[in-house]
């Protein structure tokens, strides 16, 4: 059993379509944070994926859009204009999910090269 065990399925906008990538051996990190703001506690959840380099080389995050979208598991859905198959439906349909927010790249590490992604 690796390190990293986690499948995430990404969905990547380009022109008028959608390309899915399902990528095994990345590690998923749920993240919760809480602020007290105006004498109010609020709460945001995101993610953060790490794409150790063994994986580096399926999916090219130097294009990524506000439109790209990483998923917990894998994923056989194809996404389309039609109500229940937009991206937003596949998103509240999958609480485990999230749409790229930053790309850390850490590829040219001598040590643990990877990519760390968060999503939200």
């Amino acid at each position: 059993m690796g390190l990293f065990n986690d499948t995430v399925t990404i969905y990547q906008k380009s022109g008028g379509s959608w390309s899915r990538t399902v990528v095994e051996g990345v590690q998923w990190s749920d993240v919760t944070d809480k602020s007290l703001m105006t004498g109010r506690l609020t709460s945001s959840k995101s993610a953060n994926i790490t794409f150790p380099e063994a994986v580096l080389n399926l999916v090219d995050f130097s294009t990524f859009t506000e439109e790209d979208a990483i998923f917990r598991g894998e994923l056989d859905d194809e996404i389309t204009t039609e109500k229940g198959h937009r991206l937003s439906d596949l998103l509240a349909a999958h609480p485990k999910s999230g749409i790229i927010r930053s790309v850390n790249d850490n590829s040219n590490r001598d040590l643990l090269k990877n990519i760390k992604v968060v999503v939200y």
